[in-house]
């Protein structure tokens, strides 16, 4: 059964061997990945925004999409037995196009916003479902490589999507807005827009993408032993009492940053009166698709060199400190309302660099913590990070609206406590230790 919940649920991270990269499809399929999670848990934010539905409800309605993903180690079951991964991509990817020119579609009707959430719902679905095939595609395709390469390989293209969405359809929205006059008429050029872009590297995966064969070992397992297995895993987790500070840890550390980022993206583009900074579409692009954009990968790569020279138990408390210091800016911000975009895009990179190097760190013991011990724990540990950014998520924009954006910037800062205290209680074990070793000696 162990055997079983390793197959199933083991990081596709765990593997150290170099190869070379399938450059024809590898890139573009992790960039499809990366737009999907943008277009699902940013994008609608600004759409909402722009469509003026309130801070409360938007967070709460796109929190609720990330139940698929903390849904994946049930989920992963079907794909699992299906032997067609590449059948999975290509028909995932199809279902999230669909999704995306259903939603464009939906804006310019009456029933705009239950359209537009229905929508979004099977994109949810459908992107959990991608994203399971293409890390059992991956392995097949790339029996071994390095895991910091692939891992910022990954990076990459999440933070080149972040660029494609936010940089540059939300500055096409937003010119949209400027030409037509009319806001839902924009947007749903914008979502169309996004969907064209879409097909064509569907399309290309279509052609690109080798065909696998299936792997006669996966026949033989039966459903019912991979359920259990995922229930076995589940206990032991659960069991164990040196994993609770690591499900604390994974459950709190990044709280001020999940409360934070929905709603510093509803402060940006909020009106004046309303205690916003009343930025345009075309300068949220630029401010939070490329300046942040940049931040993020600053950080993620000062993250990584301080884990590879010094270790996580040495520089957690630099990386504790940069968690908490966001929520500081934005105070600023709130207070004084700075009309120069410049100042802004200052402020923005700094929150961003202090959140890659939070997340660096998070990303980091969640990954070591469920597969140094070679316990098949890295999905269950990824549902509880999932989880531990949904509900946050989901209550943000109704705290917002209950204190105002500047006693929710203090509330927000005052609940940093919370990571300085789960940092405090985090059990590096001697196996983590040997590993930081060898990765540093590296």
């Amino acid at each position: 059964m162990k055997m079983i919940s390793h197959h199933l649920f083991n990081s596709p991270l765990d593997l150290n061997h170099e190869v070379k990269v399938p450059w024809k499809w590898m890139p573009t399929l992790y960039l499809f990945k990366g737009l999907t999670f943008v277009m699902l848990f940013i994008f609608p934010l600004v759409i909402f925004k722009r469509m003026g539905v309130d801070n409360g409800a938007a967070t709460f309605f796109i929190a609720w999409l990330m139940l698929p993903v903390a849904m994946r180690p049930v989920l992963s079951i079907f794909v699992q037995t299906g032997h067609r991964n590449r059948l999975w991509i290509l028909l995932s990817e199809a279902l999230i196009v669909l999704s995306m020119a259903g939603m464009a579609h939906a804006l310019n009707g009456t029933w705009w916003l239950e359209g537009s959430l229905m929508c979004l719902g099977v994109m949810a679905f459908a992107h959990v479902f991608h994203d399971i095939a293409i890390d059992k595609f991956s392995l097949q395709a790339i029996k071994h490589h390095r895991t910091s390469s692939l891992r910022l390989f990954k990076l990459t293209f999440y933070l080149l999507a972040m660029l494609v969405v936010l940089g540059i359809i939300v500055m096409i929205g937003g010119n949209l807005e400027v030409i037509t006059r009319n806001i839902r008429s924009s947007w749903s050029t914008a979502c169309y827009c996004l969907s064209g872009f879409l097909a064509v590297v569907l399309l290309w995966h279509i052609f690109m993408i080798p065909q696998s064969g299936a792997d006669d070992r996966e026949r033989k397992i039966r459903v019912s032993d991979m359920f259990y297995a995922c229930l076995n895993t589940s206990a032991d987790l659960i069991r164990t009492p040196s994993s609770w500070p690591g499900i604390l840890f994974l459950s709190v550390f990044l709280l001020p940053c999940t409360l934070l980022t929905p709603v510093s993206i509803q402060f940006m583009l909020d009106l004046g009166s309303s205690g916003g900074l009343a930025l345009s579409p075309q300068e949220f692009g630029y401010v939070q698709g490329t300046v942040s954009v940049f931040g993020l990968i600053i950080g993620g790569m000062l993250g990584i060199w301080f884990l590879r020279k010094a270790g996580f138990s040495n520089v957690l408390p630099i990386m504790t400190f940069a968690t908490c210091i966001p929520p500081l800016f934005y105070i600023y911000l709130s207070y004084a309302l700075p009309a120069n975009i410049g100042w802004i895009a200052c402020c923005a990179f700094i929150t961003q660099v202090a959140c890659g190097l939070g997340t660096c760190a998070y990303l980091h013991y969640l990954v070591y913590n469920s597969e140094v011990k070679r316990v098949s724990t890295y999905a269950l540990c990824m549902s509880l990070a999932t989880v531990s950014s949904m509900i946050p998520m989901m209550l943000s924009g109704s705290l917002q609206q209950a204190l105002g954006y500047r006693r929710f910037f203090i509330l927000t800062t005052l609940l940093g406590i919370c990571t300085l205290i789960t940092s405090a209680l985090v059990i590096v074990d001697k196996e983590l230790t040997e590993e930081e070793n060898k990765q540093i000696e590296e």
